[in-house]
């Protein structure tokens, strides 16, 4: 088990002292396990025996139902909604333009808090003025040391009242819009934690493959995909050109897909694991650390955010272009060739494919 990502020799040793379990919720009571490490165990298929009565009453994947059990409880559903959950509906696009006005008071009064006064009054600056007059009766309003403000108890009424209408709103819809936002919560979660299918999860987990490959149906004729086991081991000659008085070789390119488990920085070597087995894939240096760092930008606020990963982080799928070379496959492309040397496979839906052939930040292309 320590071999699972994010699953530690502690994670591992509360397990088996509280063997054994009955069910995942079981599990859930009695190891307190980060999400890593319970998100690892899921996709590695811990669970699925726990989980298979349950799921064959649904007619689902065990693993699947368990994930879907795992992250309906982390997504924090909720129970009821009130104002205190307006800046959440709102996020979610579940106001309803009807209430357009109130929303725009909601940030209105945002705003007004943030420009308290002697702890009794907000003071709205000149454009927080006209807004107010055009909205609000100015008899509320004092003038003091040649400013406007308002006490902060009646514009609190001012506000409550408006806020009469959202009241309603919620009180009428509250089951249906309830139900709204805790599904938009549990999607949330499950783009972030299990995107992919049950092989890609296992990938993740494992670095390995139990189901089947997830590039095992996809189109291989249409995409010029070959098995690396059927190529001379010795590179094939497409045709020779006369430079400086020598014969040049041009080889015939082919075209390889694969999951990568594995890299060699000092070597330039990316392993790939096919559907019908692993291959070693050679980059020239320059090309190798354009593909294999990690790109990353500052923000506004100084903080330094990753925007993609290195290409070759295990679990990502690749297309290459090149030839083989004894137990090699060497990545190539000539001007004359047509496409790209490497491309990103970043969606695999049932026989096709959805490539990227750039970097972040760079001109791509998806094809």
């Amino acid at each position: 088990m320590k071999a699972l990502s994010n699953v530690g020799a502690s994670v591992v040793d509360q397990i088996k002292q509280n063997r054994p379990y009955v069910s995942i919720k079981d599990f859930m009571n009695r190891c307190k396990l980060n999400k890593t490490a319970m998100i690892s165990l899921i996709k590695s298929g811990a669970f699925d025996e726990l989980s298979k009565e349950d799921a064959e009453s649904l007619n689902i994947d065990p693993r699947i139902w368990t994930m879907v059990y795992y992250l309906s409880i982390t997504s924090n559903p909720k129970t009821r909604l009130n104002l205190q959950n307006m800046a959440t509906l709102i996020n979610y696009n579940l106001f309803p333009e009807s209430l357009e006005f109130e929303k725009t008071i909601y940030y209105f009064n945002k705003y007004l808090k943030a420009r308290k006064w002697q702890d009794y009054y907000v003071m709205p600056d000149q454009n927080g003025m006209n807004f107010y007059s055009d909205h609000f009766d100015m008899e509320n309003i004092e003038i003091i040391n040649n400013c406007f403000v308002i006490k902060q108890k009646i514009w609190d009424k001012i506000y409550s009242k408006v806020m009469d209408k959202v009241r309603n709103w919620l009180q009428s819809n509250q089951q249906e819009v309830l139900k709204q936002l805790n599904l938009k919560l549990f999607e949330e979660e499950w783009n972030k934690y299990a995107e992919g299918n049950i092989s890609f999860w296992e990938m993740k987990s494992l670095c390995f493959y139990y189901h089947d490959h997830e590039l095992k149906n996809i189109d291989n004729n249409f995409y010029g995909i070959v098995d690396f086991n059927n190529l001379s081991s010795t590179p094939v000659v497409d045709y020779f050109f006369k430079r400086n008085g020598k014969q040049i070789p041009i080889y015939k390119l082919q075209r390889i897909a694969g999951t990568v488990i594995g890299k060699n920085d000092t070597r330039h070597i990316v392993t790939l694991l096919t559907p019908t087995g692993t291959v070693n894939v050679k980059f020239t240096r320059d090309y190798y650390a354009m593909f294999n760092r990690q790109i990353s930008e500052v923000n506004e606020e100084g903080v330094k955010k990753v925007k993609e990963k290195g290409w070759f982080t295990r679990g990502n799928k690749l297309l290459v272009t090149g030839y083989r070379r004894d137990d090699t496959f060497v990545a190539k492309k000539y001007k004359s060739t047509g496409g790209h040397q490497l491309y990103l496979i970043t969606n695999v839906n049932g026989r096709r494919i959805e490539l990227a052939s750039a970097r972040y930040g760079m001109e791509n292309s998806n094809e």
